[in-house]
């Protein structure tokens, strides 16, 4: 996983995540927990124009579906599924 802290960004700012993306997407940190991940444009198109793709077969775009507020309704996770899934994901890593 290429991994960037939010102290790396205050010391060396954007050279710090300008080089970390030569490496693929950037997973921002901020006090050890996943906070966002960077794409560069190209990588976030292809991304979407996957998702408009995938939506012809299930009619709804898969983005959609992750950040749908109601997801009782929708089929969404929800922030706090979708916090729980992170922690799940995440409890191996050690803490710095």
């Amino acid at each position: 996983m290429n991994v960037v802290t939010v102290a790396d960004i205050k010391r060396s700012g954007f050279a710090a995540l300008d080089a970390a993306l030569e490496r693929g997407p950037v997973h921002l940190m901020k006090r050890n927990r996943p906070s966002a991940v960077l794409l560069r444009p190209a990588d976030y198109e292809r991304l979407v124009a996957l998702a408009h793709h995938n939506a012809a077969a299930s009619g709804r775009i898969g983005l959609d579906i992750l950040l749908s507020p109601e997801p009782a309704q929708t089929g969404g996770l929800g922030t706090q599924a979708m916090q729980e899934r992170l922690a799940q994901m995440h409890a191996d890593w050690p803490e710095r």
